[in-house]
């Protein structure tokens, strides 16, 4: 899939964060000890019971938007490798919503897609990136409404 681009949260917004003490929000960044069932925004990979982790109220938008929702994320309480590519298996488990925006930054209403388990989470997600009209797709849990991964097409 190398003609898609998987982004997980820049871990240079993630270091100012931890260096202030406090996520883009203001809420202190706080040490909580994984249970084992979080998703971690920070790699796209799954908490293991005992990790040191965070939970941060995250928008993956930079600039002023209408659209900018912001929500509850999980990340590594300290500095992890970050996400080294590839779509992740641990987003193909659950429900999905595809919210897929257009050059300037506007929500296309009529290409949104839900993905349930079991259907093919990277070749849904590859195929509405893929667009012409689409610029860049934000993957939210269907469940929690979460932020989980950004996707762009290499054009």
């Amino acid at each position: 899939m190398t003609d898609i681009e998987i982004i997980a949260i820049d871990p240079d917004r993630l270091k100012t964060m931890r260096d202030n003490g406090a996520d883009e929000f203001g809420n202190p960044w706080t040490l909580r000890v994984a249970e084992g069932w979080e998703p971690l925004r920070c790699c796209l990979k799954g908490a293991h019971a005992g990790e040191d982790i965070a939970l941060i109220c995250y928008t993956p938008w930079t600039a002023p938007s209408p659209w900018a929702e912001a929500g509850p994320v999980f990340v590594h309480f300290g500095q992890c490798a970050g996400h080294s590519g590839g779509y992740p298996s641990e987003v193909g488990r659950g429900s999905a919503m595809l919210n897929p925006f257009d050059a300037a930054g506007a929500r296309i209403y009529e290409h949104i897609t839900f993905i349930q388990p079991g259907e093919n989470h990277p070749e849904i997600v590859r195929t509405l990136a893929l667009r012409p009209e689409v610029e860049f797709v934000h993957v939210r849990s269907a469940t929690a409404g979460c932020f989980t991964l950004e996707v762009r097409a290499v054009r």
